[in-house]
């Protein structure tokens, strides 16, 4: 009789938490492009060779007139103590004939393995917000890595470097080049009411090194379940700040997205 209540209870809670993410994915799209560069890092960890992709589009006509379309996508290759990322996106969206969104992303990661926990990195990135007023940010820059994990199989990382980055703006002839420090703390904690469901966190803070106060942070949550083994279906929300945001341009900002994700591993 307990290990049928027991087995009910399980049944219910992956049926509940697959039609809470169902009905979540319904949700319009008010900002994509949301990328968090360590997402699938933990995913597959058996495969040398792992690709993900998420695609999200919805749209209107009519009454409401809107179209939005996102892509993500994540390329890791492992081998010996050496792991290489490759991320980018793409999120194009209007509302009633007026554009809402367009922006894209692709950051280039290598991670050499100190030892069973610790490693060095180096990494490139390029990205647009034209709705933030960014033309152009390209940035390069190193850092050192800690990894844990926990018997119930929760990993947290933690991450401290810099980078030099250039960005033009939109509107402006004008373009700055700064240093910043790179601090971020990321965990994948799967949930205990089923085994194919994790929460994923993430934090990251980039102060610059002339003026600290002159900080930028982003803390991100993402909720996961898996349908197949290829597909699974998540929600993502991160909020940002920028401490000293460009004239017109919002010091905060709260994004969320849904979608179905494909991945494929060898």
């Amino acid at each position: 009789m307990i290990l049928m209540l027991s087995v009910s209870h399980s049944l219910r809670s992956k049926v509940s938490a697959k039609y809470l993410l169902f009905c979540l994915s319904a949700l319009p799209l008010t900002a994509l492009g949301i990328v968090d560069v360590h997402d699938e890092y933990y995913a597959a960890p058996e495969a040398a060779t792992l690709s993900v992709i998420s695609v999200d589009f919805s749209g209107a006509s009519g009454n409401d007139s809107r179209q939005s379309f996102s892509v993500e996508g994540h390329q890791l290759w492992r081998r010996e103590n050496q792991t290489i990322l490759l991320i980018g996106s793409y999120a194009k969206a209007d509302s009633g004939g007026a554009d809402t969104a367009d922006n894209r992303f692709l950051h280039a990661r290598y991670v050499r393995a100190l030892t069973g926990r610790s490693g060095v990195e180096g990494f490139v990135q390029t990205q647009q917000d034209r709705f933030q007023k960014l033309d152009a940010r390209h940035l390069m820059g190193v850092g050192y890595r800690f990894e844990t994990r926990s018997s119930s199989q929760t990993r947290v990382l933690l991450g401290l470097g810099g980078f030099a980055e250039r960005e033009r703006f939109v509107d402006l002839v004008r373009a700055e080049t700064n240093y910043r420090a790179n601090v971020y703390v990321t965990a994948e904690i799967p949930l205990n009411f089923t085994n194919q469901t994790t929460l994923s966190l993430s934090a990251y803070a980039q102060p610059k090194f002339s003026d600290p106060s002159d900080l930028r942070s982003i803390a991100m949550i993402k909720f996961e379940t898996q349908l197949t083994q290829a597909f699974s279906m998540d929600l993502t929300v991160a909020f940002d700040d920028d401490s000293n945001p460009l004239s017109g341009v919002d010091a905060q900002n709260l994004r969320y997205s849904s979608g179905i994700t494909y991945k494929f591993k060898k």
